[in-house]
């Protein structure tokens, strides 16, 4: 099969219909027809049956499609290597990020690349550090960047250390903690380890929960009314004038930091925009 054969199944599958898919196509459906009819010769089975629902694939179909899926994603996997391999800067980069690192920092940074590099061009995948880490170790993006500790013996480089804080809109004592108030939010499990490790080696008791939010802006925002106080990453913080912020220090009297790391692969870096962005975000972390 070729690669408008390929297009030709996958939007037939998803499309589940001759004239959408066609129209998709921008082809007619006697030609759309004829092409499917041609495909079926040639693999001398049926590849849909067609009911008044629509189109649904064979078992012997569903595997032609699978073929046809996978040939789809190495062409596009393949021209999107040599575009990348090409002597100017120029491409797409795949990126993976944890979350709250592609919501305070990554825009700034990508905006600043951009300017210097405008044929780059960015796919990017947000969501908890564990995720990304298993996207980026099945290749599924071109550099990750993580926060926590992750096990890889290629590229890794630190990017920033943050304060983990204590925020309340009015001034609390630290050892009266327990005392008050907390809004807790859903976090990932490294930074709720660094909590709650740094909470049970200071207090012999647990905190007083008066909330539990889905996210660390809810849990902010709460604060800023008066509700109680939370405990946030210094990357939610930058910009904040209005609340009262206190690092958490450990027994030395030391900030308890959390980091941030960038991931890639050595052979990645030899694709020039990939190694132009990975060197460009050493020296431009946002986070200080």
């Amino acid at each position: 099969m070729n690669r408008k054969d390929c297009s030709i199944l996958v939007t037939l599958s998803e499309e589940k219909s001759v004239t959408k898919a066609a129209e998709k196509l921008y082809i007619s459906q006697p030609a759309l027809t004829y092409r499917l009819l041609q495909m079926e010769k040639n693999f001398d089975t049926q590849i849909f049956i067609r009911e008044k629902s629509g189109l649904t694939p064979t078992p012997r179909g569903e595997l032609i499609i699978k073929y046809a899926y996978k040939n789809l994603r190495i062409l596009k996997e393949t021209l999107e290597s040599i575009e990348l391999i090409g002597e100017e800067v120029s491409g797409t980069i795949k990126l993976g990020v944890a979350s709250t690192y592609g919501q305070y920092i990554l825009p700034d940074l990508l905006n600043q690349f951009a300017e210097k590099y405008p044929k780059v061009n960015f796919e990017i995948t947000t969501g908890l550090s564990s995720v990304i880490f298993d996207m980026f170790t099945r290749g599924v993006v071109h550099i990750a960047i993580l926060r926590g500790e992750y096990h890889w013996e290629e590229k890794q480089d630190l990017l920033a250390a943050e304060s983990i804080c204590v925020v309340s809109r009015g001034s609390i004592p630290m050892d009266e903690l327990p005392n008050f108030p907390r809004i807790e939010y859903k976090m990932d499990g490294y930074l709720k380890n660094i909590i709650d490790s740094w909470w049970n080696n200071k207090f012999s008791k647990k905190g007083a929960v008066s909330m539990n939010v889905d996210s660390l802006e809810t849990a902010k925002e709460l604060v800023r009314t008066g509700f109680g106080y939370t405990i946030l990453p210094g990357i939610c913080l930058m910009r904040e004038k209005e609340l009262i912020i206190q690092p958490i220090k450990n027994s030395d009297g030391e900030s308890i930091e959390r980091l941030t790391r960038s991931f890639c692969r050595q052979r990645t870096l030899d694709f020039k925009a990939v190694k132009e962005f990975y060197n460009f975000l050493q020296s431009n972390s946002g986070l200080k």
